[in-house]
């Protein structure tokens, strides 16, 4: 059966998304305020659109998105394979194979610290599959199990 990420998980990837909203913000009413100076009329209105239409874009990746994603972030974990889904407008599926599992990280963030939270992050000779916004027991937990399937895959191959 399929887990979800810890709740507090919302509230990271807001803060997240306030941090990065307020710098484009910024970047963008600078850039906007030197065309505005620069241009004529036409030019000036479709500067304050763009402006508007990226600083509401901002909003909604700290508002709306990160519900979103926090319903459509699902994991789960067999003894065969680690299955990740995750996306916000395209959904992903990533599966890993448990004996193609060449590395187990477990990494955080100064906010996730500051809200008990983890990321599980398995590393394949293909790439890399994240489980993100864990509460630090759960990660752990993974990374333990993990770790457990792929020394009992190890001492399959050592047995054959």
């Amino acid at each position: 059966m399929y887990k979800s990420l810890d709740k507090k998980g919302i509230t990271v990837m807001r803060i997240n998304a306030l941090v990065s909203g307020l710098i484009i913000t910024i970047i963008t009413l600078v850039i906007a305020w030197f065309v505005y100076m620069e241009v004529n009329d036409f030019w000036k209105g479709i500067t304050v659109v763009v402006a508007v239409a990226i600083i509401l874009l901002a909003l909604l990746d700290i508002v709306l998105f990160p519900k979103i994603r926090y319903n459509r972030y699902k994991y789960l974990i067999t003894d065969e394979k680690i299955e990740v889904k995750k996306g916000l407008f395209l959904i992903t599926t990533s599966i890993i194979q448990i004996k193609r599992v060449q590395k187990i990280e477990l990494s955080n963030g100064p906010i996730d610290r500051i809200f008990n939270l983890s990321n599980v992050n398995i590393y394949t000779a293909a790439g890399t599959v994240d489980i993100k916004f864990l509460n630090d027991d759960e990660a752990k937990n993974i990374s333990e199990k993990v770790n457990a399937l792929l020394k009992k895959e190890l001492n399959k191959k050592d047995e054959n």
